[in-house]
């Protein structure tokens, strides 16, 4: 059985919160009265709430939605959602932010009109029938269940290799060992799914994600890589990277992200 993706606190909310709204085209959603309150957070988390991409017919589409909670001093939890995609005909990811689910659902609506119809789940998010690694707590905020992988995919052995050849890694912390990746040589069955989980970003001029591929072993043991997709490169090339564990591919995002940064600043 898996686990549920871990979701990342954030030791600054009010820079959580600055970003948000700085990469949102309509920060005017968010009501004063209301950024007074998520000012005083103590703490905030961040989980998907639901994810979509469209490859056919071109251009290549995507829609994803996020649910920011933040905790004040009183225990006292308040919510903004985020919406992201890329429909509106740029090349570049749009957010938006809006303070109540239903506001939410309407532009989610919205944007998947765009994207192409699909049909509603109970709880009124849209998602396309090949996604693959949701599960119904990540994407309605319910009871935390465990998910059983289905290992659809064969070939894994070559599937190593690829990922291995694509790899650009340089030697980082949390990069996985010899003799684990000699072991994956021998699975027989791999499933693939995006971590659902936000990573170190650069706002709608980058892309940062995280897939987990999962392998199974001729003794039934599942053994995980971490391949770490982002452009905070010089020339915003998209490279992999492969980890052995989620939190060292984070890290990795972060480390990249703020170099990143520093990189534009000086220029």
């Amino acid at each position: 059985m898996s686990k549920l993706p871990r979701i990342r606190d954030y030791a600054a909310p009010s820079e959580h919160l600055a970003r948000l709204l700085d990469d949102a085209r309509n920060p005017f959603e968010v009501s004063d009265a209301l950024l007074a309150r998520l000012d005083c957070a103590r703490l905030c988390r961040v989980r998907l709430r639901s994810w979509r991409q469209r490859n056919s017919p071109p251009p290549a589409l995507r829609c994803r939605s996020y649910r920011h909670t933040f905790v004040l001093p009183d225990a006292v939890e308040l919510t903004l959602w985020e919406l992201q995609h890329d429909a509106d005909g740029g090349s570049k990811l749009v957010s938006e932010v809006y303070p109540d689910l239903t506001a939410l659902r309407h532009a989610e609506q919205r944007v998947h009109r765009r994207m192409g119809d699909v049909p509603d789940d109970p709880h009124g998010v849209v998602i396309a029938a090949n996604v693959t690694g949701l599960t119904p707590e990540l994407l309605a905020g319910t009871v935390e269940m465990p998910h059983q992988r289905q290992f659809t995919e064969r070939d894994s052995a070559d599937h190593v290799r690829r990922l291995l050849r694509r790899a650009r890694n340089t030697g980082q912390p949390g990069e996985p060992d010899p003799d684990t990746l000699e072991e994956l040589r021998t699975a027989y069955r791999h499933t693939i799914a995006q971590v659902a989980r936000r990573f170190s970003d650069l706002g709608q001029h980058s892309f940062c994600s995280v897939y987990e591929h999962t392998f199974l072993l001729p003794d039934n043991r599942e053994v995980s890589l971490y391949e770490l997709e982002h452009d905070y490169t010089e020339d915003g090339q998209l490279i992999c990277e492969l980890y052995a564990d989620e939190d060292s591919a984070a890290d990795a995002a972060e480390r990249h992200g703020h170099l990143r940064h520093a990189d534009i600043r000086q220029g």
